[in-house]
């Protein structure tokens, strides 16, 4: 048991206890919110998740309403409920560049008590995947124009992201291979001169961000399906009158989860005796269970066609280079908060002393020094539902109905199962998108 400094009045320790407590209990609720939520998702039981995210949404409270947001936006898309999606996603934009137009001042105060005391802003990957998954709701309702909208906006938003930074505080995440991917994809389906010319640039200028950014910065080498459409989206371009028979159909697979964010704490001892702590993030990579995935499609003959899928986007390596950019920020962010502190209660540990005595003075310094440990706590909110990786494959296909599924295999060859996808009918010359997300993760 702590024992109170003679002179020191009760309700000073009391008030000190209750803030303690209260911190400590205040960001329990969303955090329970989040475990169950993963557990629904990695049974593949989205619609459940779905219901047990609208019936615990003020867990998120007003602060962490962008999380909340985020997370509602991603089921939706799991759950294949994708005009719903799109309309949350939405909202989400709409939070983001309020909490980005906010006066900094106005949050301040707040982050130097503590990070979770602010609202959640969002990482800056984190505002750029939403674009992604807007391509790709619209993509699956067939909407090829506002799917392309959404697609091109991932390269404004990236510019506008980094032009807040100096020239040495850049983030690596400048460009985006799988969007400019996607665009090619997107492109192709428009069935135009000008759409295979279009497409032809966005292969072209993915084929270069995949070698000169994302082999380097993420070890993610250019798909042999990417390469596979240039040369294609080539061909139409000098034949425009040359048309396919058969039906192109893509599979979109998100796989394993994102990196746990974790918190690094360093104690630091000061000469007269306070006792301040610096505490930032850190990423603890896990990998994906899921190692080979094979997409298979089975006519109403019994014939069966299957494609591997490719890395495409690693949004795991993603998130741990976008913190090692702003590892510098993120410290110095910290810094401040506790120099802050520690400047404020020595102010109050005078006046303490002044109206108390000396020993209710050093009474002050040791549960300043606690509180400081309680409280200084790095700021571990993240889109914990985003998958570690896109992977991606294509089937070519004659006009039909088939039955699709996906095979899943660990590193060892071992069976993780059969994913069913459902059934969809083709005619020649069509792109269909579908999706897949790996259980048991």
């Amino acid at each position: 048991m702590f024992r109170r400094f003679k002179g020191l009045p009760r309700r000073v320790y009391i008030a000190g206890s209750l803030f303690c407590a209260l911190f400590l209990c205040a960001c329990a609720p969303y955090i329970r919110t989040e475990s169950s939520l993963r557990a629904f998702l990695t049974q593949g039981r989205y619609r459940q998740a779905a219901s047990f995210l609208d019936s615990n949404k003020k867990s998120y409270g007003r602060n962490n309403l962008l999380l909340y947001l985020l997370n509602k936006g991603g089921i939706l898309h799991l759950s294949g409920e994708y005009r719903q999606s799109i309309d949350i996603f939405e909202k989400a934009k709409q939070e983001y560049d309020r909490l980005y137009t906010k006066s900094a001042t106005g949050i301040a105060g707040t982050w130097l008590i503590n990070e979770y005391a602010a609202p959640y802003r969002g990482e800056d990957f984190e505002r750029v995947m939403i674009n992604i998954f807007q391509a790709l709701n619209y993509s699956l309702l067939d909407n090829i124009e506002e799917a392309l909208v959404e697609a091109r906006d991932v390269d404004l938003k990236l510019r506008l992201i980094n032009n807040r930074y100096g020239p040495n505080e850049k983030n690596a995440y400048k460009e985006d291979a799988f969007a400019r991917f996607l665009m090619g994809i997107l492109y192709g389906a428009l069935k135009s001169s000008d759409g295979y010319n279009d497409a032809y640039i966005s292969y072209s200028k993915a084929l270069e961000i995949y070698r000169d950014d994302y082999a380097q910065n993420y070890n993610v080498r250019p798909p042999s399906l990417l390469k596979e459409n240039l040369l294609a989206a080539a061909e139409f371009m000098e034949k425009p009158a040359r048309k396919t028979q058969k039906a192109e159909v893509y599979l979109i697979q998100y796989n394993g989860v994102l990196p746990l964010k974790t918190e690094t704490t360093i104690p630091i001892p000061l000469p007269d005796g306070y006792i301040v702590s610096l505490a930032f993030p850190q990423y603890k990579k896990r990998e994906p269970l899921i190692q080979r995935s094979r997409f298979e499609a089975k006519n109403n003959q019994g014939a069966s066609f299957e494609a591997e899928t490719e890395l495409a986007q690693d949004i795991g390596a993603i998130t741990i280079k976008n913190l090692e950019n702003r590892k510098a920020r993120v410290i110095a962010k910290a810094a401040a908060s506790a120099g802050a502190k520690y400047f404020a209660e020595k102010e109050i540990e005078k006046k303490v002393k002044k109206e108390y005595g000396e020993n209710s003075g050093l009474g002050f310094r040791v549960a300043g020094s606690l509180f400081n440990l309680i409280t200084n706590k790095a700021d571990l909110r993240s889109w914990q539902i985003l998958p570690s990786q896109i992977r991606i494959c294509r089937l070519l296909l004659e006009p039909g109905e088939y039955k699709l599924a996906v095979i899943n295999s660990d590193s060892s060859g071992n069976s993780l199962g059969r994913q069913e996808i459902g059934s969809v009918r083709l005619s020649a010359g069509e792109k269909k998108f579908c999706i897949a997300r790996g259980i048991g993760e």
